[in-house]
């Protein structure tokens, strides 16, 4: 009998070396300062949740409001820049290792268009959830129809459990910032395993590993290290006869101390 796993990753900075909401806000004339500006005062007026800020503005912000249109959000995904050997990742997470299978899906705030355009050549459509929005008759964005962010993502994780009848200490979730907080504490507390590819403290704090690579592949250590079995020399074999040999691995455990005097 196979074990089943659900691999779970945030899409923005997590499988792409580039933020969605800088490039559209490129697209429609807006600076990558302003634009960080906006999500800063949104995060400090607490008005919604983490991650969901891009979507606030296109449908609120007067910079943004009427200006988005579905082809808009798809040019944006052709321009986005994925990390190193995203499409082998999912490849080699469905072939599997040792009677152990990996279903793996994108759950993320990004626009569900923009993460569609740019993975669309190795991940079916059923496997992507991202912000849906609603758009008028001339394809523009009037309106969200369901957030992929803070708590959203949570919900989407259950479902996805349930659909595939996956224990809950099963679940592999991936991501990088805040707004993968709430996700990450839900599949650690039923014992599942979140990994982190972010130096950000908080994150450290409530994942299982931290991986720091350029490469998408990099995630993979973990897992065959804790849920496979495999010893460092069976993972770095492993890698080498799917030509990709490990040129460098480092091991530190990094703690951030502040004293105030």
């Amino acid at each position: 009998m196979k074990e089943i796993y659900l691999f779970i990753s945030d899409f923005d900075k997590t499988l792409s070396f580039t933020d969605t909401g800088y490039l559209l806000s490129d697209k429609l004339g807006i600076s990558a300062d302003k634009y960080k500006k906006k999500i800063y005062q949104i995060r400090e007026r607490n008005i919604v949740q983490l991650g969901g800020e891009l979507s606030h503005l296109i449908i609120r912000d007067p910079d943004y409001k009427g200006k988005v249109t579905r082809d808009l959000l798809i040019g944006v995904g052709k321009q986005i820049k994925l990390k190193k050997n995203v499409a082998e990742l999912f490849f080699v997470l469905e072939e599997g290792f040792k009677k152990r299978v990996f279903l793996a899906y994108i759950v993320s705030a990004a626009p569900h268009e923009v993460i569609s355009e740019a993975v669309n050549k190795f991940l079916p459509g059923e496997r992507i959830f991202g912000t849906d929005f609603i758009f008028d008759d001339n394809d523009v964005v009037v309106d969200v129809k369901r957030t992929g962010a803070g708590d959203a993502k949570v919900a989407t994780v259950d479902l996805l459990k349930n659909k595939n009848h996956i224990p809950r200490d099963r679940i592999i979730y991936v991501g990088d910032g805040s707004s993968d907080m709430h996700v990450m504490l839900h599949v650690g507390a039923y014992s599942g395993y979140p990994i982190a590819v972010s130096h950000s403290p908080y994150l450290g704090h409530i994942s299982k590993r931290t991986v720091i690579s350029d490469n998408a592949l990099g995630v993979l250590v973990p897992i065959l290290e804790n849920i496979v079995g495999y010893t460092e020399e069976e993972i770095r074999d492993f890698f080498s006869k799917i030509g990709h040999s490990i040129q460098e691995w480092n091991r530190t455990r990094v703690e951030w101390v502040d004293f105030q005097d």
